[in-house]
């Protein structure tokens, strides 16, 4: 520890404390601004068994959140290494480096998001709504330290900030696991995100299993949605020049001057090496800032060579110029691609007025694309050499695409997406009986339901009907996607397709061969579940069915979203809802409730229905105009969009700090009155609005709490010393006696303690409780079963009732509260026990049965 503090110090930082896995310490000038340390010196000593992942990610986290400036951790091998590691990431300026690239880019062949991902954004959603789903973006290219691009699974985009989110498998993440030499590859890329101001969050599957937990730390960590970003980011197209120019240099700025004034901003030009690409370049920036066009310049160049060459051209063309590497007090800024990757998050998009990039054809290779699409100057200029040309085509693309926030209908209206034209089947499927889980339908439940050869041969027919032949006579056959409920239902449908000689096939997470076979367009259409829903990009897909229906937006805008890239010849995208029968008002997603549209003609525009874009309109679905084409209302109600902002009952409970088994009794009473009431099967559904929380708490006498005054709340509590029974005392001491480091401990072992406690004192003194308790007979003392049911049902109901603790029944354990459990100390916990003690010891004195405080310390 002295050779790990002195190598600190020497870098303003003193040590703060002892951690499970090393030494944490802060800077002594800036403890909350600047990024906090931790110094792994007993990660390695640890077993896995005994120290599972979700301990490693649990307390990262919560530190990675307490330091404003985020969470640096370094393994500590020597003192040498150490202060070399801290050197890199506190003192040096990031090496501007070439950039390195290993493997496939992620971003343009990730076909799926794994499960920890897809789960992630659900969660997500239920927290923060779906609206905030705008705001993170998956599988986001980073550059590290070194100069290599890394990926992170998802990125939150803020107003005031930027957090990264990777979802990890205990095998593949654990360091315990990976060993020594990934786990410093896994630190380097998280430093070097922190460094560049992005904090890091991490967490496994066995951290999103806890339901109540990751909703606390999201909404903990990641702050009010208002900071999101509040629209879809859609790409634009810019109006683009692409030429060739081997003439003389004057002639050259004269093309692009002209090409300028014809309205375009965005230019490609392909100069042979050794003529002097950068003067056209400098020349027509200085003509930019000489009119006022311009006042702010970025150049990027792919080596840190050419960046000194640049810089140096320039001030000699230009010497009144202010020319460098950083933002402030300059007027060009010359940066490498890859110094540029680490920063442009933090930059407005309209910063630069105009925007070069040197060697254009390694755009694509960089990553470039990211960058590109992020600003928006008034000129873009990207220089490429003859020899180089066969990239052009990809080039185009990447120059050519802007990114622009807007709702779907309005990047409908400005033509950015296709139109959308769509249809309702209707089946007779009744989906009222299956059920929902207050987000979605109940998976198995829709399974059985939906799985029937006549609504699947609706499907099929609709498609026979109207797109067995090209949409439009001189264009290639249509192709689509059918989005299914489960693996089964998508083989029942590639198969009944096939049958009916339309060419299909079904993909999913172990069976990936259809994607080829689409792509090169052999089949027509791929039956899928889950495995397209993100991350896969075929704009050739003009046809997209919904035959999983859906009370996830999250789910239903990804299916969308296969189809909504412009193509050649692509006149729209044609989207198939099978409408069922659901009976009461829990309606699935359909593209009229995502869009709020409240009338229905088939296949017509969706967005502006009246309006003919092709006089061929007939001739593109031959014989669907001639049935009389009335407007139908639709009802477009829909769960997500009518009951968002409303809270349910567990929500409503725990803004009030009580169980929602309190609730429930107010609500039948006549006390609470919800604001809305869903029929659903034998039960009912109530929601209500947050205006009632400040309401009740007056009417019931309620004190606000908060997490801020959970701690004291908690303490509060225990002093009231309200013991009708036992088992409150005996439960909380059970529970400590169990809790690990993250407050969880076994159902079955703190029922196990629990039973054993009162089992003891029936053996001593003939009975366990005061009266005619249960408790006091053998039978119950002796039966697992019935005790777990009534601690739960007793003494826990309590504690839960209050938000104390949980039970997350999928795991099988009990926890306290994340909020709480992080602010009580160790002298906080021998407090309890001491106290639980002294309460025992005089409970069971007034029961005439003698107990020591030593009795009740072998339960905790």
């Amino acid at each position: 520890m002295e050779v790990i503090t002195r190598v600190l110090s020497q870098f303003g930082y003193c040590f703060d404390r002892e951690l499970d896995t090393g030494l944490l310490f802060i800077n002594a000038e800036s403890p909350s601004s600047l990024p906090a340390i931790l110094v792994d010196t007993h990660l390695f000593s640890k077993c896995a068994k005994d120290y599972p992942y979700i301990y490693y990610t649990s307390e990262q986290n919560r530190l990675m959140h307490q330091h404003e400036g985020g969470l640096l951790r370094f393994l500590f091998d020597d003192e040498n290494q150490l202060a070399q590691d801290l050197e890199t990431f506190l003192v040096s300026e990031p090496p501007e480096t070439d950039i390195r690239v290993f493997g496939q880019a992620r971003e343009e062949n990730h076909l799926d998001p794994t499960p920890p991902e897809f789960n992630f954004a659900l969660i997500f959603e239920e927290v923060f709504g779906a609206q905030a789903l705008h705001a993170l973006k998956p599988e986001v290219s980073v550059i590290d330290r070194a100069g290599v691009r890394r990926y992170v699974d998802y990125e939150l985009t803020k107003s005031d900030c930027t957090i990264a989110i990777e979802l990890n498998g205990e095998r593949y993440h654990h360091p315990l696991f990976t060993g020594r030499e990934k786990y410093k590859s896994q630190l380097f890329k998280q430093n070097s995100l922190v460094s560049d101001g992005i904090k890091v969050f991490r967490w496994s599957n066995r951290g999103m299993a806890d339901r109540a937990k990751i909703t606390d730390q999201m909404r903990e960590y990641f702050g009010s949605a208002d900071t999101f970003k509040s629209n879809p980011a859609f790409h634009a197209k810019r109006e683009i020049s692409t030429f060739d120019l081997y003439e003389h240099q004057e002639q050259a700025l004269e093309r692009i001057n002209k090409e300028r004034i014809a309205g375009k901003n965005t230019f490609l030009v392909v100069l042979p090496t050794g003529t002097g690409k950068t003067e056209v370049f400098i020349e027509d920036m200085r003509e930019q800032i000489t009119n006022g066009s311009v006042k702010r310049v970025l150049v990027l160049v792919p080596t840190t060579a050419l960046k000194a060459q640049t810089i140096g051209r320039i001030t000699k063309h230009i010497p009144t110029l202010r020319v460098g590497e950083s933002l402030s007090n300059t007027d060009v800024t010359v940066q490498t691609n890859a110094g540029m990757l680490r920063q442009f998050r933090h930059i407005p998009s309209n910063y630069f007025d105009y925007v070069l990039v040197d060697e254009a054809h390694r755009a694509a290779a960089h990553g470039l694309r990211k960058v590109l699409e992020h600003f928006m100057p008034k000129t873009l200029i990207g220089l490429t050499a003859t020899d180089e040309r066969l990239d052009r085509q990809k080039l185009e693309d990447i120059f050519g695409s802007y990114e622009v926030d807007l709702t779907l209908a309005e990047a409908i209206k400005k033509g950015i997406v296709p139109p959308i034209r769509a249809f309702r089947l209707k089946s007779n499927i009744d989906l009222s009986a299956v059920r929902f889980n207050g987000k979605d339908y109940v998976k198995s439940d829709l399974n059985k339901t939906v799985q029937v050869e006549s609504r699947d041969q609706l499907i099929v027919d609709v498609l026979l009907k109207y797109f067995s032949e090209p949409l439009q006579y001189a264009k290639p056959i249509s192709q689509g996607i059918i989005f299914c409920v489960d693996v089964r239902h998508t083989e029942r449908m590639a198969k009944l397709l096939n049958k009916n000689g339309i060419p299909a096939a079904s993909v999913h997470a172990k069976n990936r061969s259809g994607l080829a076979d689409y792509a090169n367009k052999s089949i027509r259409f791929l039956c899928a579940c889950e495995l397209l829903n993100e991350g896969w990009d075929a704009p050739q897909t003009e046809v997209v069915v919904m035959a999983r229906p859906t009370m996830s937006k999250v789910l239903y805008t990804q299916q969308l979203g296969r189809g909504t890239r412009n193509y050649p010849g692509k006149e729209a995208l044609y989207v198939i809802d099978v409408v069922d029968s659901y009976g009461a008002a829990l309606a699935p997603f359909s593209v009229h409730s995502l869009l709020q549209i409240p009338y229905y003609m088939p296949f017509a525009d969706v967005i502006e229905p009246h309006q003919q874009r092709q006089v061929s309109e007939i001739t593109i679905l031959e014989g669907l105009y001639e049935q009389v084409r009335t407007i139908e209302p639709v009802n477009i109600f829909n769960f997500t969009t009518e009951f968002g902002d409303l809270l349910n009952e567990e929500q409503l409970a725990r803004e009030l700090f009580i169980s929602t088994s309190t609730l429930k009794s107010w609500v039948k009473k006549g006390d609470v009155q919800p604001t809305r009431t869903i029929p659903f099967g034998r039960a009912q559904l109530h929601y209500f609005e947050p205006e009632l929380i400040q309401i009740i708490r007056a009417e019931k006498g309620l004190k606000e709490r908060t997490e801020e005054s959970r701690h004291d709340d908690f303490f509060e509590f225990l002093e009231q010393r309200d013991y009708t029974f036992s088992y409150k005392i005996v439960f909380l001491l059970a529970l400590l006696k169990h809790i690990d480091g993250q407050g969880e401990a076994k159902l079955e072992n703190v029922t196990a303690t629990y039973q054993q406690f009162y089992q003891g004192l029936f053996n001593r003194f003939g009975r366990a409780e005061k009266g005619n308790n249960p408790l006091n007979k053998l039978e119950n003392l002796q039966n697992s079963a019935y005790m777990q049911r009534s601690m739960l049902q007793n003494p826990f109901e309590k504690f839960e009732r209050k938000r104390f603790v949980y039970h997350c029944e999928d795991l099988a354990f009990i926890s306290f509260d994340s909020v709480l459990w992080e602010r009580l100390t160790k002298s906080d916990i021998d407090k309890i026990k001491d106290q639980m003690a002294e309460d025992g010891v005089n409970y069971f004195a007034k029961l005439e049965v003698q107990l020591e405080k030593s009795d009740f310390e072998l339960i905790g």
